[in-house]
């Protein structure tokens, strides 16, 4: 190192870069996601902290209640003071944009966790997300096997999901109606977006169970992460719903690997979730990857979460202990 030092010293400006690169001891970041009190973000940020910690770089967390444009200000908050990186959930493609062009202009990199950016090439420098369009599918796969384990020849479905604005759940959905409309026996009868949000979903699923009762009910319904298909579960029982596969019950999946979904399951209210994104792999991953970018290795630019299978009762006591966080 002393070697390296010197030899920069004498090039002055020419070596700024590579010292920039020497090693993630002492690097400071500055973290902005949603809100922690989402359990996913909340044990995210929490491994993420520890791995970041232990590698000797300090983190500095601001969160945002699902709200883009407070998380654009916080955005060029954070370009302001200068961290060594800025590492981003995004909210919303079109409100970060302009905060990533003037980050990469100011010279601060960004890693982006959690969730993609639309269009946003050369603006970062790497990411830790899920694929979105693969749970979507995964998410029908399990839906199209429960119908089929339970005897059912046609199927009226619903799916209640997040923000549909951009990001995550269009994504999703993309995946859902994709794989969905491979079966021409089941019909997705109604999407409604409650913006990730359970009480929302829990109004929402109401209202949908009400307006289907005259119909014969839903066969089928996905919200699309396990604090959704909760809420979705509370509706059902005060609508006096029975769930489950057999004919005449509502079949309820869920996605994203959580202590809900696990509970849910055991109780045979919910018939199956995903097994990611999982907080306890992501977060010292993502950890990790910014570790390597400042020892100047090469960090791909998008690093795929925990590979995703369907969550049903054949695994789930393998999922069980890492999906209750």
């Amino acid at each position: 190192m002393l070697i390296k030092t010197l030899f920069c010293t004498a090039l002055s400006i020419g070596c700024v870069g590579s010292l920039a690169y020497a090693e993630p001891a002492g690097k400071k970041l500055t973290l902005l996601t949603g809100p922690t009190e989402d359990r996913l973000i909340s044990a995210f940020s929490k491994a993420f902290d520890e791995k970041a910690i232990a590698a000797g770089m300090t983190v500095n967390q601001l969160t945002s209640p699902f709200d883009p444009a407070l998380q654009a200000q916080q955005l060029d908050d954070a370009i302001g003071q200068k961290p060594d990186m800025i590492v981003l959930q995004p909210l919303s493609s079109g409100a970060v944009t302009p905060g990533l062009q003037r980050a990469k202009s100011a010279g601060v990199p960004v890693f982006l966790v959690i969730s993609q950016v639309d269009k946003g090439d050369g603006l970062y420098v790497g990411t830790m997300a899920l694929d979105d369009v693969r749970s979507g599918e995964l998410a029908a796969e399990a839906m199209i096997a429960g119908l089929k384990a339970g005897g059912r020849t046609s199927a009226k479905v619903a799916a209640i999901t997040g923000s549909l604005a951009e990001g995550i759940a269009p994504r999703r959905l993309e995946g859902f109606k994709a794989r969905l409309a491979k079966e021409p026996w089941i019909t997705l009868v109604q999407v409604e977006d409650a913006q990730w949000i359970p009480p929302v979903t829990e109004q929402v699923a109401g209202q949908i169970f009400t307006k289907y009762a005259t119909q014969g009910g839903l066969d089928a319904i996905y919200g699309m992460n396990d604090a959704m298909a909760n809420a979705i579960i509370q509706a059902a029982d005060s609508a006096g719903i029975e769930m489950g596969n057999a004919p005449g019950q509502l079949l309820v999946i869920g996605g994203g690997c959580q202590e809900s979904g696990i509970r849910n399951m055991q109780a045979g209210k919910q018939y199956a979730t995903l097994s990611g994104p999982l907080p306890s792999y992501d977060g010292p991953k993502a950890a990790e990857l910014i570790s390597d970018y400042f020892s100047g290795k090469e960090v791909p630019k998008l690093s795929v979460t925990t590979p995703l299978e369907v969550i049903s009762a054949d695994n789930l006591e393998h999922y069980a202990a890492a999906c209750s966080f």
